[in-house]
């Protein structure tokens, strides 16, 4: 029983194996044209047949016999097997054995009827019949890079590898006594060796070993020839059988076309990227003559230019180039000495100085092709774009108007960029590394290169930093070899050798080397990451327990220092709001005190005018300091802006200290104002600042001052083409400790000795003055000696204007020369609307008043009002909702517009421009003084026809010269004469925004004199159209003409004026 189950396993075993094991048949090829015809017998055979038995090798073959997991079986082999199988209308079965030998046993017991990829030798030693071929076996030498026929020739011993059973010791032995023959299973592992140095030379079937090296990333190997052993046919192996099989298999391939076997050749013998055949070429005697006299050529490289050439880890040259250079050696017979060059500026110097013949791998380009001849081009590349790994880099060449860009030296790309874009910096680097180092530092923001040249040296150097942005819409880059301009035979050798390369043979180096996977070659550089992490982990671990106990440590530290630091941030803001509550406080109390008693003394009927200025001198030293502190605010966080503009300097200073000449008169002081050199120079400044800087100084020194004097020295020197500035305030006062003359300038920073003075400050006006010298490109320093005084000086260096003429300054209006206004006062709070109403009343104006913005565009909708003086910040309808409506509804209806003045607390300069964009026309700050009031109406007039808008307002004249005909006559000639020139300059300068709005406000000055007020509205609406921005051409040109026309108007009236003083 035990025995009829173990016969039974083994027989189930022995049936199912051969099913599992065997391959299925997959051929590639079909029949294109008629079958062979066969005889009554061969049909019989045929019938009782039904199946062909084929019977392969278990080895790599390709591209004869390909098995590769054994599931299927495929090959030129295969291909006929199954064309035959189609002719004779039979099923092919395959049986797959380890060996020949068993092959051949299994043919003679009847298991196969034919064996596949036999050999006309192993036909011969089995004694088997060999098919019509429909192969041949022609053996290969292939060889590393090293020139391997030297040590041939010299009779040195090398290593030779071949696969098991191609050829015999003896029949190698006999053409290379020398070799020492290494045998291997397969082609792969035969050419791997060769591959790592491990063989000298490898010996076996041309067509294997280039199907292997094709669809391997094996590189350096070539061949260097054909083997002395013969040729022979590859075939079907049959019996010698008085059987029909073989005249059916040679009729069978008889039969198959040309165009058939070109089609299985063509599909299985791809185009090595490292072997070729070599073709003999069409050399006239002058380039053989040549041959015979160069036999080598030194070549000069980039070793950095991926992947055209670089070295490996091994400090060996890699890249497209060097295969094109192998190729072409191999068809000429030329050895090539390879060296690094270099620039492209460097190597070309070393062609023309006769130090090298060759340069590979270069761009041409119409400026090298003056100094070099170009092959023809093995390479080509777009260019791109490359720029940080930023996604606000720009994208495009148009984005780097006035922006530098790394372009390569000697390339076509600065021809290009010279006539398309022009406004583009370029910046001239020797070669694509140097180009997008340029961009890595922020030296350039972006470089032009070729794709191919940008893609791996980015991921090699610059993972993560740089990026390709864009293509270019340039002419690609053709990379050539390039020689002498005097080197004609060797050019047109290299162009012969590079014209014999079958396309398909570039086509498939390019895809080989365009992998990423050449970046790294060499096991340094591509294990280098994995190697050092190793290393870092390893010391890490050795490492772990003193930087635990260190970092626990560190800790402690941290958390003591920001204990500190959260107990000095409390600190600091108890002792800000202490100080500010003192600071604030202190002015308050007087305001309120002096008030309070002056209500009390009205109401006794007595008015106290002392009470009033005290509390009135208070509440300006508490507006000043609120004003301190914003401006602080404002320099900390950066939003605080200057606004130079066209003044002159002796005036400005003149101007602050007439300001204080009372002050120092009531204190017993001598006020002293010197000046010297270029001082009425016309310089780019900002007024108010300038002058807040030097008046917060001048009344430090002032009140700190006792008895003496204080000295304003003001001394300009040009140099460098601009005026070096320096403004000297010296006081002989109460002086500082040299001990607290480092802390001052600090917020809420004072010298111990304001005890000695009446008055104290906040301690917040030096460090606003330095830093607004220091945002003028300025310094300020101090000097101080206790008891004896204090010394400030201020350094400036300011931009130059040229001179120009000036008007005299406009004169103010007073409230009797002002005309009576009906003005609309919207504001939410009470007393200011009372306030503003009462102020109005004082000066002659009518008022009218809104609680907010939608009452007050009721009561401008139902009466005419002259001026509108809005809060910005009302509920319902804030202040520029209320412009903005205003001035829709009066470009709707054609309503003459009305002057809109919006009114803030929010002192700052961006709240101005909101009201400029929301259609006001100015803006004033709270709190609002009479004159300030003043000079804002001062433009406005009531209602008035357009005819009187443009007369001259000669009663007006005649009361600024008092009544004078002389004086009267000189000023309508200087008017005359300012605005016929004025008119000349509008025709030079209407296209310059800069100088028409300057002239525009000279213009407005004079106007104002005459009192022409369509003049000065029409000025100042071309200031406005210079100042927006983005700029409205048409906009301006109409403003332009109708200023040239309200000027040309003047004329006349000034000509009329004129011709009757005569």
């Amino acid at each position: 029983m035990r025995l009829s189950a173990l016969f039974l396993a083994v027989w189930c075993a022995w049936v199912w194996l051969p099913v599992a094991a065997a391959p299925v048949l997959h051929a590639r090829a079909s029949l294109d044209g008629p079958r062979p015809e066969p005889d009554n017998s061969q049909l019989r055979w045929l019938w009782e047949r039904r199946q062909l038995r084929l019977g392969v090798l278990n080895r790599e073959n390709p591209p004869y016999d390909i098995l590769g997991t054994g599931q299927a079986y495929e090959g030129i082999s295969a291909d006929y097997a199954g064309l035959l199988a189609e002719q004779m209308n039979l099923e092919i079965s395959v049986q797959v054995f380890a060996s020949f030998s068993e092959a051949v046993a299994a043919l003679h017991d009847g298991q196969v009827d034919l064996l596949a990829s036999v050999t006309a030798q192993q036909a011969l030693q089995a004694n088997l019949r060999l098919s019509r071929p429909y192969g041949e076996d022609r053996p290969l030498l292939m060889a590393q890079e090293q020139d391997l026929r030297a040590r041939i020739r010299r009779a040195e011993p090398f290593d030779l590898v071949m696969v098991e059973g191609y050829r015999t010791q003896e029949q190698v032995s006999e053409h290379y006594p020398l070799a020492r023959v290494h045998l291997h299973p397969s082609p792969f592992s035969a050419l791997t060796a060769l591959a790592f140095g491990q063989a000298d030379l490898y010996l076996g079937n041309g067509l294997t070993a280039r199907y292997v090296l094709g669809r391997s990333q094996l590189s350096g190997i070539e061949e260097i020839g054909h083997a002395a052993l013969s040729r022979q046919a590859i075939g079907f192996a049959m019996l010698e059988a008085d059987s029909p099989l073989p005249h059916l298999v040679d009729t069978g391939l008889a039969a198959l076309s040309e165009r058939q076997h070109a089609r299985i050749r063509e599909r299985w013998s791809p185009v090595s990227a490292n072997t070729h055949k070599a073709q003999p070429l069409q050399l006239n005697e002058r380039e053989l003559r040549w041959l015979s006299e160069n036999p080598s050529v030194k070549v000069l490289l980039d070793e950095h230019l991926l992947p055209l050439s670089y070295r490996d880890g091994k400090a060996q040259w890699r890249g497209l180039s060097l295969d094109i250079l192998q190729l072409i050696s191999r068809r000429t017979g030329l050895r090539f000495e390879v060296e690094a060059g270099g620039s492209v500026a460097r190597m070309l110097e070393q062609v023309r100085q006769g130090q090298a013949q060759v340069i590979a791998g270069i761009p041409r380009s119409a400026a090298l092709e003056q100094h070099l001849r170009f092959s023809r081009a093995y390479l080509s590349a777009s260019r791109v774009l490359v720029t940080r790994d930023d996604p606000h880099a720009p994208n495009s060449l148009a984005q780097l108007a006035a922006k530098r860009l790394a372009t390569v030296w000697g390339s076509d790309v600065l021809e290009e960029l010279k006539q398309h874009y022009p406004l583009v910096d370029p910046l001239i680097v020797p070669g694509p590394v140097a180009a997008l180092q340029a961009v890595a530092r922020g030296q350039a923001a972006a470089a032009v290169l070729t794709l191919d040249d940008a893609r791996p040296l980015i991921a090699r150097w610059y993972p993560g930093r740089l990026r390709i942005s864009a293509s270019l819409p340039m002419s690609p880059a053709h990379f050539a070899l390039a020689s002498a301009r005097g080197s004609v035979e060797l050019q047109s050798i290299l162009n012969k050798a590079l014209l014999s390369l079958a396309p398909r043979e570039t086509d498939v180096l390019v895809r080989r080397w365009r992998n990423p996977m050449i970046v790294a070659d060499g096991v340094w550089p591509r294990y280098r990451g994995k190697i050092v992490l190793g290393f870092g982990l390893a010391l890490g671990l050795l490492l772990l327990a003193l930087m635990w106990i260190r970092y626990l440590r560190r800790l402690q530290v941290q958390l003591r220092r920001a204990t500190q630091q959260a107990d000095a941030a409390n600190q600091a803001k108890t002792r800000f709001l202490t100080t500010m509550s003192h600071e604030i406080r202190t002015p308050l109390h007087a305001v309120l005190g002096m008030l309070e008693l002056a209500q009390h003394k009205a109401e006794q009927g007595v008015l106290d005018r002392l009470a009033i200025e005290v509390a009135t001198d208070a509440a300006r030293g508490l507006l000043e300091l609120i004003g301190d502190i914003l401006d602080i605010t404002r320099i900390e966080a950066g939003h605080l802006h200057l606004a130079p503009q066209r003044v002159c300097l002796r005036e400005q200073v003149v101007r602050v200290v007439q300001l204080f000449e009372q002050q120092a008169r009531g204190k017993g002081l001598e006020l002293r104002l010197q000046t010297h050199g270029e001082v009425d120079a016309q310089v780019m400044l900002d007024p108010l600042r300038f002058k807040q800087v030097l008046a917060n100084l001048l009344s430090n020194a002032i009140k700190f001052t006792r008895q003496g004097y204080v000295a304003v020295s003001l001394n300009a020197v040009p140099r460098d083409g601009r005026l070096a500035v320096q403004v000297q305030i010296k006081d002989t006062g109460v002086g500082i400790a040299e001990a607290e003359l480092a802390g001052l300038g600090q917020p809420f920073r004072q010298a111990s000795n304001q005890q000695q003075s009446p008055r104290c400050s906040a301690g917040l006006g030096l460090g606003i003055s330095r830093s607004l010298c220091e945002m003028m490109g300025g310094r300020l320093r101090l000097r101080s000696v206790l008891g004896q005084g204090t010394e400030v000086d201020i350094r400036l260096s300011l931009a130059v204007l040229p001179a120009e003429p000036t008007l005299d300054t406009p004169v103010l209006l007073s409230p009797a020369d002002s005309e009576r206004l009906r003005v609309l006062v919207v504001d939410d709070y009470p007393a200011n609307r009372l306030l503003l109403a009462q102020q109005l009343d004082y000066l002659g104006h009518q008022a009218r008043v809104a609680e907010d913005g939608a009452q007050a565009l009721r009561l401008w909708l139902k009466e005419h009002f002259d001026v509108v003086i809005s809060d910005c910040n009302m509920p319902r309808l804030n202040g520029h909702a209320l412009a903005r409506a205003i001035r829709e509804h009066e470009r709707r209806s054609r309503r003459p517009a009305c002057r809109l003045i919006g009114l803030t607390a929010n002192a700052q300069e961006q709240e101005r421009r909101r009201c400029k964009a929301a259609g006001m026309d100015d803006c004033l700050f709270k709190p609002l003084g009479l004159e300030e009031l003043l000079q804002a109406l001062a433009s406005c007039r009531a209602n008035t026809s357009d005819e009187d808008a443009l007369m001259l307002d000669m009663d007006h004249l005649q009361r600024l010269v008092g009544k004078d005909e002389a004086a009267l006559k000189a000023l309508l000639g200087d008017l005359r004469t300012s605005n016929r020139e004025d008119l000349q300059r509008l025709e030079r300068v209407a296209e310059d925004t800069l100088e028409l709005a300057q002239l525009a406000h000279r213009v407005k000055g004079g106007a104002r004199i005459a009192r022409v007020l369509h003049l000065v509205a029409l000025c100042e609406q071309v200031e406005q159209s210079c100042a927006s921005r983005p700029l409205a051409r048409e906009r301006l040109s109409t403003d332009v003409q109708a200023l040239r026309q309200a000027m040309q108007h003047l004329e006349r009236q000034l000509d009329n004026q004129a011709a009757r003083s005569v």
